[in-house]
């Protein structure tokens, strides 16, 4: 048995969530929510070389998977590997990217179901943007 990090009451180490008070995994010291997250301890221009996230903050809020390489429900990178990223390049459900491999993606060059490119694009319903602008 330990104290409740929030109301001090005693609980179980293995309790999900405090029976008096409701905290969520009430015998952790700290806890800032539920899901994995993983930082690489090298930086590179500010950014962690690898950041993955599936984690979401106890206010239900995603942490975004912010590297040169990302990978998470959201992201952002050079190399993002997301459902919703932007990226040089990106391998996304939804995406923006400059070389984009998407579902719905905005990109330079992409291979996807749907979507807008400038350069190059392969797919079942891509447009080049200059097309669908009347150019």
């Amino acid at each position: 048995m330990k104290p409740c990090r929030e109301c001090q009451s005693e609980i179980s180490e293995q309790a999900l969530a405090c029976p008096h008070c409701g905290a969520p995994y009430p015998a952790h010291s700290s806890w800032n929510g539920w899901g994995v997250e993983y930082k690489s301890p090298v930086v590179i221009a500010g950014l962690p070389l690898l950041h993955i996230s599936f984690k979401y903050r106890p206010n239900r809020r995603p942490v975004i998977a912010r590297g040169i390489i990302a990978i998470g429900q959201f992201g952002y990178g050079v190399i993002c590997i997301s459902q919703l990223g932007i990226g040089l390049i990106s391998l996304s459900q939804f995406t923006v990217a400059g070389f984009a491999l998407a579902q719905f993606a905005v990109a330079y060059s992409l291979i996807a179901q749907f979507g807008i490119f400038l350069a190059e694009g392969q797919g079942q319903l891509v447009i080049k943007l200059s097309d669908l602008l009347g150019f």
